[in-house]
């Protein structure tokens, strides 16, 4: 039961490794364009519809798998109570608590205007970085959450956003025609992603006014707007960074 539950939950806050990743029976809950997950009428369920259901707490997914023991499909279903509860203790195994307080790398990126982003001119602000490519579905579920913090901080000159993406500009111009995202956009940044070692999509990063890592999230989950909002307000009022 409790591999059942895990796998539920590490699913809804999985990473997704560049759109290649695969599962695999040592590692089943790896979500990438290819993985099958049904209701318990038997139904393809997608993905912004997947994180709809799990965002309720009642739902868990359970893999099936074939007499080989290679994962055939993902199966979503009621969680018990006993589940219900061990979800609850558990931390988001999306958060890397490892790297809260280590300075962040020197950085220097244009986004898609010709407006320079840096290490040294965002100096006493709070940086806001969001990884991501055009194929990635979970990065496209989150553009509305990331829209919305943008707004509510758009103003305020002591936060600085950049969303950054290594895929070429006509391929993002393309995608923001029809998914808005109002973050500065950053394109052509692999060296940007290898700097801050992403290898999850999407990821989301908020660095603290010493330039320190102050969240770091890897994956989505359907409060993901809440977490970044939260986090911006904590490190513009020099609160500690909390614990996950």
């Amino acid at each position: 039961m409790k591999q059942i539950f895990f796998i539920g939950l590490t699913i809804l806050f999985c990473s997704i490794r560049h759109g290649y990743g695969q599962n695999t029976p040592e590692n089943p809950s790896m979500l990438n364009e290819n993985t099958i997950i049904k209701d318990e009428s038997g139904n393809i369920v997608e993905m912004f519809k997947l994180m709809e259901l799990m965002n309720s707490g009642d739902m868990t997914l359970e893999p099936i798998k074939n007499i080989e023991g290679t994962l055939q499909y993902l199966q979503l279903r009621k969680a018990t109570e006993e589940e219900k509860k061990m979800m609850a203790k558990m931390p988001l195994p999306g958060i890397n608590d490892n790297l809260i307080g280590q300075k962040v790398p020197d950085f220097k990126m244009k986004d898609i205007n010709g407006n320079i982003i840096s290490s040294e001119m965002t100096k006493g602000k709070v940086v806001v970085l969001n990884f991501w490519f055009t194929t990635c579905k979970p990065c496209v579920y989150e553009i509305p959450e990331l829209n919305k913090v943008y707004e509510k901080y758009k103003t305020d000159a002591n936060v600085v956003f950049a969303s950054i993406t290594f895929d070429k500009l006509e391929r993002v111009n393309l995608f923001l025609k029809n998914h808005p995202l109002k973050y500065p956009v950053v394109s052509d940044a692999k060296e940007i992603c290898d700097l801050f070692r992403t290898t999850g999509y999407p990821t989301n990063l908020i660095v603290d006014k010493g330039g320190n890592y102050y969240s770091y999230i890897s994956g989505v989950y359907p409060t993901v707007g809440h977490h970044i909002s939260s986090s911006i307000q904590n490190a513009l009022d020099g609160k500690k960074p909390e614990s996950n």
